[in-house]
């Protein structure tokens, strides 16, 4: 079955899930990561929130590795149409300290539940910036983030930041996969949009997306030899 409805949140495709904080908070201070970590911030979102992710290969296999290690493939993988394993295509962190306006949107439409979003708090003030989302009723549905769960979701789900402020700024550590067949691809790749400067396809190769960095969050590498 593609389609499933979260009874716990009466949405489409949407479900909460445990996760293990002490991998959430890997990525607490994101200018100590290996590899080169880069600010994408985008417009016409109400607020300040901007993108931080990876610009090469070892930056990625940082949110890969998390990714494996907190075994959110297994609760997706019952919806996607699989080849041989779960694909991350991105993973980033989503910081803003403010919100003026809800923007409702969806991440992912059209596409059968081939491609799923989980987000989860790197801190305990996440729930100054919960997330509204448009229940099945209609109705508009809140969301606290809370530290060891995350909250994943794919088609039609929509939602907004909460309006708000917060004097230090709330962290969120976001994942993007689904899919290993790139017969899906098409219809995914134009919805990842500008977020980040790279991205991994369904067939594993990582691709540059031609969005530009806003600044260099840090330019880390890991040592060649262990001491």
């Amino acid at each position: 079955m593609k389609h499933f409805l979260g009874k716990e949140l009466l949405a489409p495709n949407a479900m909460t899930i445990p996760v293990d904080t002490s991998i959430v908070h890997e990525f607490a201070d994101p200018s100590t990561l290996p590899g080169r970590m880069i600010s994408v911030i985008p417009k016409g979102w109400h607020s300040d929130i901007e993108w931080i992710s990876s610009d090469d290969e070892e930056g990625f296999s940082v949110f890969e590795s998390a990714f494996q290690r907190l075994g959110i493939a297994d609760y997706a993988a019952p919806y996607l149409d699989l080849d041989r394993e779960v694909r991350l295509f991105a993973g980033f962190l989503v910081v803003r300290s403010r919100c003026t306006d809800t923007y409702f949107h969806t991440d992912w439409r059209k596409l059968n539940n081939e491609a799923f979003t989980v987000l989860t708090p790197l801190g305990d003030n996440g729930s100054d910036f919960g997330l509204l989302y448009k229940k099945m009723t209609g109705e508009t549905g809140e969301y606290a983030y809370r530290e060891g769960e995350a909250i994943m979701f794919g088609d039609n789900f929509q939602h907004s930041t909460k309006p708000g402020e917060s004097e230090k700024p709330v962290a969120i550590l976001c994942f993007q996969f689904g899919t290993d067949k790139m017969k899906h691809w098409p219809g995914i790749n134009a919805l990842l949009n500008d977020q980040a400067t790279q991205v991994k396809r369904p067939d594993g190769v990582l691709i540059r997306t031609g969005g530009v960095a806003n600044r260099v969050i840090s330019t880390r590498r890991r040592s060649l030899f262990r001491r």
